[in-house]
């Protein structure tokens, strides 16, 4: 979601002024609505690359040190990883603290005996630095900074420095508190990096809207999200030869400036692994450092056809696309008990609102639940069975569910009824979700137990004045797809390329 789209979707007017007081002159004085018009209006300053540079810039300085400490894993470590850059505001503190946590326990096991050589530099420097007045001036705090990016060593190993010596988080290694968080908050919401918003359950979320986060990115050096990172590097390790991994970290030093990364003499699999997530770029581990350096064409077209991406094209083209598709890989947290898997196997019950079954078996109380859990459980299936996580819905127009494909967005949504479906019915309102929508929607998928004839004529109807197709889909079939999909294919990702049909589904098509 970009910026103007979230000022549409500003929940009240608190947030409101503290978001308008980074850019809008005299914003006390207006209400909710003139607010919004102002923000829409100057959209481009809080999009800036610069003001946003400059506004991350000054978090650095800020008075209060727990702002200095919080603010940055809040947006570097947390949101910017997230799916969407959305979390739930009580996840987002959760997070935080559990940040600081790691980082205290890391540094009572960290033996300083074995430490390198730039390490012992860095925490001598550290140490100095605390040294005078018990405290770290802005001029030692930059010239820490520039030599930590010399050496390599990253902010998450700056921090464990300070915990191991009781600075970190704060003095006594005490975890900051949640009214320290909702002051880190408040201060990004009042530079415009971070907002407020609501979820479709109507929980406060922190997000960063699109067009702010990338340019945070940019600021942060972020190529991908960290979970499509360690994914991209599982996929090196596994295709090309150890030897190229060491030649790529031994390459970082020399190409870049900064001190010579040590790495042993025979080091392992997971040594070289963790070196290149820390120190190595995803670019610079697939394409290398120079235009003969990196994996060649070949390899990074085979690459591209295995996710199912478009083989042609040069060699930064497909670099591009390889890492666009890892970027954009959703974290899918498998847990050992979820509710909604009891669900499936009613799934079909719950479509055709079969309400004697359902509640002898004990799966409604009301018959208002029915509709609920069919939308829930379409959730788990995409989710947990076709590891396609659905996107964070926001508002309350819009449709059941929505999954990334691509530049694109696939809808749903379920329909549960005793009777067929008529699409003429409700073409109206997917029509409103469609056009309404921040990006192209390629597919519309209508869940329901039945369709009217009738219906399909109305989906190439729609089709022929519009560039998204309707997809007519029963609970049944699509309950097929994913128990097939997922007894075939266990633990990989469903191509959701398979939905791209207009009309009623047709699961030959797929071939599983």
């Amino acid at each position: 979601m970009d910026f103007v789209k979230f000022v549409e979707q500003i929940p009240n007017i608190t947030i409101a002024k503290r978001i308008a007081s980074a850019y809008v002159a005299d914003y006390r004085r207006l209400d909710l609505d003139e607010i919004k018009e102002f923000l829409k209006k100057t959209a481009q300053q809080y999009t800036s690359f610069e003001n946003i540079s400059s506004r991350l810039d000054e978090t650095k300085l800020d008075s209060n040190r727990a702002v200095r400490i919080i603010a940055p894993i809040l947006l570097r470590d947390y949101l910017l990883n997230q799916d969407d850059f959305i979390s739930p505001s009580k996840d987002t503190d959760s997070a935080v603290l559990n940040y600081e946590k790691s980082i205290v326990d890391e540094s009572n096991n960290f033996d300083e005996n074995k430490i390198s050589k730039d390490f012992a530099l860095f925490k001598h420097m550290l140490d100095a630095a605390w040294s005078h007045n018990d405290d770290i001036s802005v001029d030692e705090k930059n010239l820490l900074e520039t030599l930590r990016k010399y050496l390599s060593i990253s902010n998450k190993e700056f921090h464990m420095l300070e915990a191991k010596s009781g600075r970190f988080p704060m003095f006594g290694n005490a975890l900051h508190t949640y009214d320290d968080i909702e002051d880190a908050r408040k201060v990004l919401q009042s530079k415009g990096l971070v907002v407020a918003i609501k979820n479709s359950d109507g929980v406060l979320c922190d997000m960063i809207p699109d067009d702010i986060a990338q340019c945070m990115r940019k600021y942060y050096n972020i190529e991908i999200r960290s979970y499509g990172y360690e994914k991209l590097v599982d996929y090196v390790i596994k295709k090309a030869k150890k030897q190229y991994l060491i030649d790529i970290v031994n390459k970082a030093s020399q190409y870049s400036g900064k001190a010579k990364i040590e790495i042993s003499s025979n080091p392992t699999v997971n040594e070289l692994k963790e070196i290149i997530l820390k120190s190595i770029s995803p670019s610079n581990l697939v394409g290398g450092f120079s235009p003969r350096d990196g994996l060649d064409v070949t390899m990074l077209s085979s690459w591209c056809g295995d996710l199912g991406l478009n083989v042609s094209g040069n060699k930064i083209a497909l670099i591009e696309r390889i890492l666009a598709y890892y970027d954009s890989m959703r974290k899918i947290e498998l847990k050992s008990e979820d509710k909604r898997e009891k669900l499936i196997a009613f799934y079909t019950q719950l479509a055709k609102r079969d309400l004697k079954n359902l509640r002898a078996n004990n799966i409604i109380d009301k018959d208002l639940q029915c509709e609920h859990l069919f939308e829930d459980a379409t959730n788990y299936l995409f989710e947990k069975m076709l590891l396609n996580k659905p996107l964070t819905l926001t508002g309350t127009d819009h449709p059941d569910g929505k999954l990334s494909f691509k530049d694109k967005y696939i809808m749903w949504d379920n329909k549960s009824k005793e009777t067929a479906v008529y699409l003429k019915d409700h073409i109206l309102q997917f029509e409103r979700y469609i056009k309404t929508s921040d990006k192209d929607v390629v597919v519309f998928m209508v869940i329901a137990p039945s369709f009217t004839a009738q219906s399909v004529q109305e989906c190439v109807d729609f089709s022929l004045n519009n560039d998204t197709q309707i997809l007519l889909i029963t609970a049944e079939e699509l309950k097929l797809v994913a128990e097939t999909w997922t007894k075939k294919h266990p633990g990989e990702i469903f191509n959701l390329g398979y939905f791209k049909q207009n009309g009623r589904f047709d699961i030959r098509l797929l071939n599983l």
